[in-house]
């Protein structure tokens, strides 16, 4: 039988051809031969593979483990790697697809299809085991020319199919009855109760560790040990023996049977009692005898200690400090403590022991406020037989009693009653005058409150005069720009006809624009700290370059600090840009500038670095200038602050400069910050957050100019 080769982009490795051999029956022969033995990991499955091959004069075969879920596995192929690993995976799809389909029979077991993958297309011959439980195990294919492949190849591939799968259920269930003996022997370790068992000749075959335990002997000392020798007590070794006769002969275990009592001799020659459930079992042949066994010393040992706790209980009865009474389901008074007596003015508690508690009611009703009332209250208790607790009586005397009735329920059967009572005189005067401090302190909370909706009040009418006075600053401001832009617009018109004026008339008219412009600059200011208090400055949001907008700063700035004989330098570095508003920002620089030039002596030097550090730029203005005394920096951004050395100084301002800067910079998710030595000059930081997803900021003109320079002197200087 010829195998042709592989065309071009099959995906398929030219393996050999077939070969004159045996038939297909001795594939049979030695597939049983190879898989079936005490082999559970199919080492032997490649070999049968390429025996297969080379009968068949097929290019590969292939066996699959299809699998629910996931992708069939595959068990082996010959030639290894002859199958293209797309086309490979899309014959153990259709393997997949055959196993839920669940084939019943053998005509359905096998069949011929063509696969295409990625271009790659070849026959296969696809043959399936016979289902196990409505699952195939196996599935075979062979990959060749499909005209060669007659009905003795077919059924030969499904009897290989077929003897690979029932290796297969037999290796899962020789795995399933691994897992059950270990769960077996992980009970049996993990048991609280002492297990072991003997064969039919008395010797040890098991011993848990609860057994270890319990005897005091070690499992692999007594494994293989004659019971008689090890646990059982010299005066018991003739029933036992006896007992193990029998039951071999006959199969009678005579007593031996339900739970009993018996007695075993531990490791160091002591004797426990336990409680022995016994079982006989034939396994295999063998009769096995297996014993359950409980520890009952200490439940002995129990009983001789109830007598005992009983006296304590009795003990503990007499001296409780709460009066206590009990009585038997008959109400019959069966204990009564001596507290009770001093509470009740009882002196022979003995004489109440066995008499009824109806009786003692009638005795001592008399001490109460209401007699018949607690005589009542007593009878209704017992009849309900439903606790009651904390019930306050009062005494004739004044003193308050707390009582506590509890019937007593054993195993669902009534068997009497207990009843408390309690001396709460004292307790019930700290609960009065704790009462009294609670009222008092309502008392205070209620004055509070109303102490609090006055201040509410107050602060009612001082924001409404905050109100007017803020709507008085912003008609005023509005009523004074128009006057003042006419001043300064008349200024200007009359310094045209400078010829005509007189150099005193030049040096008014230079008062009279200098003075309107600081007003102008206050309405400004006025203004603009009103459009803030009522949040309606909106800002015009967009990518700011920090570098370039400094450097504009300062070239704005540079003209005037030189008529003042001061240089302005700038140091600037690159990072990303920020998102605000460029015409605010400029406020923003322009104010601090102008401070920084204002408070600084003549030729002095104003500083104005940016950089940008872990998210955030930083933009130092610093000054050598007249300082800040230290108690007052932490107050210079408050409205209409000024520090007391500029005013001492007569330096014209309003004290709003640095407040509009601080709403400006917070408005833009910043802050600013000042440090100042007094004499020395001042710096005031303003740090602004990048954008979040900032374009590359390109380098400021000044910043380049200055690396190329290899220096951090100023860019812009003038002089007087």
């Amino acid at each position: 039988m010829g195998a042709p080769r592989a065309r071009a982009g099959s995906g398929l490795v030219t393996h050999r051809t077939a070969q004159d051999g045996p038939a297909a029956a001795a594939i049979l022969d030695f597939a049983v031969a190879q898989i079936l033995r005490d082999d559970t990991a199919l080492s032997a499955l490649p070999a049968v593979l390429a025996r297969l091959v080379t009968i068949s004069g097929v290019r590969a075969a292939v066996a699959f483990q299809p699998s629910a879920g996931q992708p069939a596995a595959v068990l082996a192929m010959d030639p290894r790697g002859a199958v293209a690993p797309a086309l490979l995976a899309k014959i153990a799809a259709l393997t997949l697809i055959q196993r839920d389909a669940g084939p019943t029979a053998d005509t359905a077991a096998v069949q011929v299809t063509t696969v295409e993958s990625d271009g790659l297309t070849a026959s296969a011959l696809l043959a399936y085991s016979a289902p196990v439980g409505g699952r195939c195990l196996c599935a075979l294919a062979l990959i060749g020319d499909a005209a060669s492949w007659d009905d003795e190849i077919r059924a030969t591939a499904h009897a290989v199919a077929t003897v690979v799968a029932t290796q297969i259920r037999h290796a899962n269930d020789l795995a399933t009855l691994a897992e059950r003996q270990m769960l077996t022997q992980a009970l049996i370790a993990a048991s609280p109760t002492a297990i072991l068992a003997m064969d039919a000749g008395g010797r040890m075959v098991e011993f848990n560790p609860a057994a270890e335990t319990l005897s005091g002997y070690r499992r692999d000392d007594v494994l293989g040990q004659p019971m008689s020798k090890i646990m059982i007590p010299a005066r018991d070794l003739t029933r036992f023996h006896e007992h193990l006769q029998t039951f071999v002969a006959t199969g009678d275990p005579e007593e031996f049977t339900g739970q009993m009592r018996i007695a075993i001799r531990r490791a160091d020659g002591t004797e426990r009692t336990v409680e022995l459930t016994p079982v006989q079992m034939t396994i295999g042949g063998e009769v096995i005898f297996t014993g359950f066994l409980r520890d009952l010393t200490e439940f002995e040992h129990s009983h001789d200690a109830l007598a005992d706790q009983t006296e304590r209980l009795n003990c503990l009865i007499g001296a409780a400090i709460p009066a206590i009474m009990i009585t038997d389901e008959k109400s019959r008074i069966t204990h009564v403590s001596r507290s009770f007596g001093v509470l009740f003015g009882i002196k022979d508690l003995r004489q109440l022991v066995g008499t009824s508690a109806g009786s003692l009611v009638r005795r001592i009703q008399h001490l109460f406020a209401d007699p018949d009332g607690f005589a009542r209250r007593c009878a209704e208790a017992r009849r309900a037989e439903q606790p009651v607790s904390k019930e306050q009586l009062m005494f004739v005397d004044g003193r308050t009693i707390e009582n506590d009735y509890w019937p007593v329920v054993v195993d669902g059967h009534f068997r009497g009653d207990l009843w408390l009572a309690w001396d709460t005189s004292e307790r019930v005067a700290l609960e009065q005058r704790h009462q009294q401090m609670l009222d008092d302190e309502l008392a205070a909370r209620h004055l509070a409150e109303q102490v609090q909706q006055k201040l509410a009040g107050q602060n009612e009418r001082l924001r409404k005069l905050d109100e007017s006075r803020n709507q008085f600053l912003a008609i005023v401001s509005h009523e004074l720009r128009t006057p003042l832009t006419s001043i300064l617009s008349f200024s200007e018109l009359i310094r045209g006809e400078a010829e005509g004026l007189t150099p005193e008339g030049i040096r008014f008219l230079d008062i009279i624009e200098r003075n309107a412009d600081r007003l102008h600059r206050l309405v400004g200011d006025l203004l603009m700290l009103d459009r803030l208090d009522a949040g309606a400055l909106p800002l015009d949001l967009a990518p700011v370059s920090v570098a370039e907008l400094t450097g504009e700063a300062v070239s704005s700035a540079a003209a005037g600090a030189a008529k003042q004989g001061i240089t302005i330098g700038i140091t600037g570095g690159a990072g990303p840009a920020v998102r605000g508003d460029q015409r605010r920002l400029m406020q923003v620089f322009d104010n601090l500038i102008a401070n920084a030039v204002k408070f600084s002596h003549r030729n002095g030097h104003v500083h104005v670095t940016a950089a940008f550090d872990d998210g955030f730029w930083r933009i130092d203005v610093a000054d050598d200038g007249i300082g800040i005394p230290p108690e007052e920096v932490g107050q210079l951004f408050t409205r209409f602050v000024r520090a007391s050395n500029a005013r001492t100084a007569g330096l014209p301002g309003t004290g709003l400069g640095l407040s509009i800067v601080k709403v400006l910079v917070e408005m833009h998710g910043g802050h600013v910050e000042a440090t100042s030595t007094l004499g020395h000059g001042s710096i005031f930081s303003v740090y602004l957050p990048a954008a979040t997803d900032p374009a590359p900021e390109r380098e400021a003109p000044e910043e380049a100019a200055s690396e190329r320079a290899a220096s951090e002197g100023p860019v812009y200087q003038g002089r007087a």
